[in-house]
């Protein structure tokens, strides 16, 4: 219950910023922003079972949030006779959102492959640089190297194990790169 409950606390201050963000864009005012994303906040710790664990949390609590901002100019309507934001507008400033967390997201995952590309051996660095980025074949990373297709097909194989680990790895620092390679000859598998 306790894990659980930091897990969600994590969650939740990771969505702050952006939240934040996306409500004082909705509503054009730093503090009724701040005011619905403190009603989205109750909402998120009362309905956290509702969450299904594996998705988005960041999307699930902008929709809550996005409920509480229609309520918000619901009730304002009631005192003014002028919608505030109409639904073509909302859904502009919705799609840029996304679009923003879009190119956030890939920057971030970018700059992620890239710090652990550097954590790889370097002659697996070479390997991957060179089949992916300058798009030798096997056979000619095979014929530069002096050693053949296969041994190259092996060094990449391990090297994109360890990327993808690494990449997908959450947590403020990288993991350290020699997992996969300890894994991979831990399974028997030759090493170059």
């Amino acid at each position: 219950m306790a894990n659980s409950r930091s897990a969600l606390d994590d969650l939740l201050q990771q969505a702050q910023g952006p939240l934040l963000g996306y409500l004082i864009r909705l509503t054009g005012s730093v503090h009724v922003a701040q005011d619905l994303l403190q009603s989205a906040n109750v909402t998120v710790i009362e309905k956290q079972a509702s969450f299904a664990p594996g998705t988005h949390f960041i999307a699930w609590m902008r929709q809550i949030a996005l409920n509480h901002y229609r309520n918000h100019v619901r009730k304002q309507a009631s005192f003014q006779t002028e919608v505030l934001v109409d639904d073509r507008l909302h859904e502009v400033i919705e799609r840029r959102h996304r679009q923003r967390m879009d190119q956030q997201r890939q920057e971030s995952d970018w700059q992620r492959l890239q710090d652990c590309l550097r954590n790889l051996p370097s002659h697996q660095q070479a390997i991957v640089q060179r089949f992916y980025l300058d798009g030798q074949s096997l056979s000619e990373l095979a014929d530069a190297t002096g050693r053949n297709a296969n041994a190259i097909g092996q060094t990449l194989h391990r090297a994109r194990l360890t990327l993808m680990e690494c990449v997908k790895f959450s947590g403020e620092e990288t993991p350290p790169v020699t997992n996969a390679w300890e894994r991979a000859s831990e399974q028997g598998a030759e090493l170059p």
